[in-house]
């Protein structure tokens, strides 16, 4: 298992990677999971650190059939972070210093 965390200075949220094969894997917060194509979640850590570095942008995470399940906005305001269904409804703000460590995590290593 692999965890990532979205986290602002008063609370977080641990996302774990709770299955994987070459094909899907499975996020996990919680008691509740959703099933995600590896490209996709390739797509939205590839997204997430352009969004990352230009201080800019917005990074979607949506499950097989298409559902959005974890949206991650930048912004010179700071960054929102939204799960949505099956996940546990529920919108951080953060500033960019807090999503360092989440970027280490969610694998894209290079563009750190």
């Amino acid at each position: 298992m692999h965890t990532v965390i979205f986290s602002n200075e008063n609370e977080s949220v641990q996302v774990v990677i709770a299955n994987a094969n070459r094909e899907r894997l499975t996020l996990r917060i919680g008691e509740s999971c959703s099933v995600i194509a590896v490209t996709a979640y390739l797509d939205f850590a590839e997204t997430f650190a352009e969004a990352f570095h230009s201080l800019q942008g917005l990074a979607t995470l949506c499950d097989i059939d298409g559902n959005e399940v974890i949206d991650v906005s930048f912004s010179h305001r700071g960054v929102r972070i939204a799960f949505h269904n099956p996940f546990p409804e529920k919108v951080l703000q953060t500033d960019q210093s807090y999503m360092t460590e989440t970027m280490r995590q969610i694998g894209i290593w290079n563009r750190l």
